[in-house]
């Protein structure tokens, strides 16, 4: 990949590159790797084209918030023009761009109240920066559950790496889990939420925390319409899956102090279907994070790849058993009102 990326950098973004640094996942998604050139790291990535398929339309929603952003004077990313005064470079291996590397460290493992809070301050920060915003929903129905979950069914009949049997209780648990949070109260809420721009991918890696302390908010290609209630989804999943031996009560409080942080920093009235849909964000964003990992186990690791044998079959079976747990928290919650 290094001569690929140095000349890629200079042939396309005009930059000269002298020394590529690693190659590193930025996510599951897209390949990346930073160069070292004369004015500082780049970030190379090609953009995944079975994540996404209007890469032209994903980057002028990232042209409007970067905008937004820099009118609001937070801390953003910086993209680089091609020569030819566009963001992509078409090659023969694939659709790049480039980035300024952010000097900072992503947000560590979050596992205390003031972490999450924290954290999700930035994200209810960067949710009110964005909002009105023309933004295009560039991949339909990305945080649609009854979409997803009629995706996950799909990949379960077709099984097209003949993987089910292996995996047939974990199948009939992520149903069953459905069926009990389609069945809880806020469910119906949640189909009527208002529609607003949200980041869809609000955790804490997506975070980055600069040497002043500044945030600056990543990994925008989710960034469209949607409902603010997906990133506090992400943001109560990402603050609880590292405290295993959590009790229902600790999960609560990291629950609740997401809430706090992104509805202080948000600052726009939640409506009343948001309010009476909150609590049920958490667990079924991680319901349908299980749904996701698995159907892309049972296609053969199209999606987010793997490293190894099985790795997205863990993947799902690690937000599930979360999932489970984020539910036991709320119900203790309720009954102890």
């Amino acid at each position: 990949m290094q001569l690929q990326l140095d000349g890629l950098v200079r042939e396309h973004f005009g930059v000269a590159a002298h020394e590529v640094v690693r190659e590193f996942a930025a996510g599951h998604i897209n390949q990346s790797g930073l160069v070292r050139t004369d004015d500082g790291d780049v970030v190379v990535q090609r953009l995944n084209d079975v994540a996404f398929s209007d890469f032209a339309a994903l980057m002028a929603n990232t042209e409007q918030i970067l905008n937004r952003l820099s009118e609001r004077n937070l801390s953003a990313m910086s993209f680089l023009r091609t020569s030819d005064g566009g963001w992509l470079a078409e090659t023969d291996s694939g659709v790049w761009r480039a980035y300024r590397f952010i000097d900072g460290v992503a947000t560590p493992p979050i596992t205390t109240p003031e972490e999450a809070q924290s954290t999700a301050r930035a994200f209810g920060r960067f949710a009110h920066a964005i909002d009105g915003l023309e933004l295009v929903e560039h991949v339909v129905g990305y945080h649609d559950f009854d979409r997803r979950i009629a995706d996950f069914e799909k990949s379960v009949a077709e099984d097209a790496a003949n993987r089910v049997s292996e995996c047939e209780p974990v199948v009939e648990q992520i149903l069953t889990t459905v069926d009990l949070l389609r069945l809880s109260n806020g469910y119906g809420a949640w189909a009527e939420l208002p529609v607003r721009n949200a980041h869809n991918d609000a955790k804490g890696p997506n975070c980055v925390v600069g040497p002043s302390g500044a945030r600056s908010i990543i990994d925008l290609d989710t960034t469209m319409p949607g409902t603010v209630l997906s990133d506090i989804g992400e943001l109560v999943r990402s603050s609880t899956r590292h405290l295993p031996g959590a009790s229902p009560q600790e999960l609560m409080q990291q629950i609740e102090a997401v809430n706090r942080g992104f509805s202080a920093a948000f600052r726009e009235p939640f409506q009343a279907q948001e309010h009476q849909a909150m609590l049920l964000a958490g667990p079924l964003l991680t319901v349908e994070n299980a749904a996701r990992f698995l159907a892309d186990h049972l296609a053969g690791d199209r999606y987010y790849g793997a490293d190894s044998p099985g790795q997205n079959l863990g993947r799902a079976e690690a937000q599930l058993a979360l999932a489970l747990r984020l539910i036991e928290a709320i119900e203790w919650a309720t009954l102890s009102q």
